[in-house]
């Protein structure tokens, strides 16, 4: 059984060989192969950076908010709250 599978995995990689360096259509074969290859990469390194920067973005939007929630880089203060408590009361 390991021998017909080696055999068979013999022949596959000739035929593919043969298919890739065939004199009358190899180059086309082989520059259709590289230039799908080249778009994969192009289109996975963008996927990548955007991720990178949603990513990046999040925790901006995140790290401003929990600033603003206890207080940095907030317009109010405890005691404008206090005020408007008192002015409630009132």
């Amino acid at each position: 059984m390991k021998g017909l599978f080696s055999i068979l995995g013999g022949l596959g990689v000739g035929a593919a060989l043969m298919y890739l360096f065939d004199p009358q259509e190899g180059n086309r074969r082989r520059a259709l192969i590289r230039d799908k290859a080249n778009s994969i990469n192009h289109k996975a390194q963008g996927a990548i950076t955007g991720s990178a920067q949603q990513v990046a973005n999040r925790a901006k939007g995140l790290l401003h908010e929990s600033g603003s929630t206890f207080g940095r880089n907030s317009s109010r203060n405890a005691s404008d709250d206090l005020t408007s408590e008192q002015q409630t009361i009132q």
